[in-house]
């Protein structure tokens, strides 16, 4: 598919959320997004994917961080 034509179907679409900020924002990261953050295919390909491992560090950091302060404010 043209890029072009992508760019034109997204802005049909309009404002909205991505799943994964709605789980940030309801504070809560699912497993299953981190892992395919994590480049299940370039792992099962075995091809590098850096970038995508940097991400799926970041996210998993973040999962942390939201997890401790849960447990946190719920005593």
């Amino acid at each position: 598919m043209p890029l072009e034509k992508r760019i034109a179907g997204a802005e049909k679409v309009g404002k909205h959320k991505t799943s994964m900020l709605q789980d940030v924002e309801a504070a809560a990261i699912r497993r299953s997004k981190r892992w395919s953050l994590g480049g299940e295919l370039g792992n099962l390909t075995r091809t590098p994917t850096p970038h995508i491992g940097t991400v799926y560090a970041l996210t998993k950091l973040l999962a942390k961080v939201i997890e401790e302060e849960r447990a946190a404010a719920s005593g």
